[in-house]
């Protein structure tokens, strides 16, 4: 008997593993427009590193950089007053990364514009391309937007 509720426990935590890993599937076959509320929603990226001296900062030895992130949302028409940005995911080979909505402000230009601004800590490779998804939700329906092969620019 302990024996089948230990392998009963075992299997579910691996399936659990398996759920978590396989998350993101919508979001690398969407693509960079969708309608919401029969609006067409556009999303252009932007993303850079910033490596200008500041005073009185000095680099840390780390290998990890900060990503700056602006996700522009626009659209002809007025874009849903309550629609809400859920999540950022950003992936660069197998390396995945996951931003919740404590991690992004979601900023109103416009009634046709909207931006998520985003800096984030992370281990990357600056000189490779990022994919860069962003799940949104309106009405309780999440529908993912994707931009692929981002550059990462970097400011000097």
């Amino acid at each position: 008997m302990k024996r089948m509720i230990t392998t009963m426990a075992l299997a579910i935590a691996l399936g659990g593993c398996v759920t978590s890993s396989n998350n993101h599937l919508d979001a690398w076959s969407a693509s960079d427009t969708a309608a919401v509320e029969q609006q067409s929603i556009l999303l252009a990226s932007n993303l850079w590193i910033d490596m200008m001296p500041k005073v009185g900062e000095t680099l840390p030895l780390m290998k990890e950089q900060t990503i700056h992130g602006a996700l522009n949302l626009s659209s002809k028409g007025q874009l849903p007053a309550d629609m809400d940005a859920l999540k950022v995911v950003l992936k660069q080979g197998d390396e995945v990364w996951e931003l919740s909505a404590d991690d992004f402000e979601l900023r109103n230009h416009s009634e046709q514009q909207w931006e998520v601004a985003f800096q984030w800590q992370l281990e990357f490779n600056n000189s490779e391309p990022m994919d860069v998804a962003l799940l949104l939700v309106n009405q309780g329906k999440e529908t993912w937007l994707l931009n692929k092969q981002v550059p990462v620019d970097t400011v000097y």
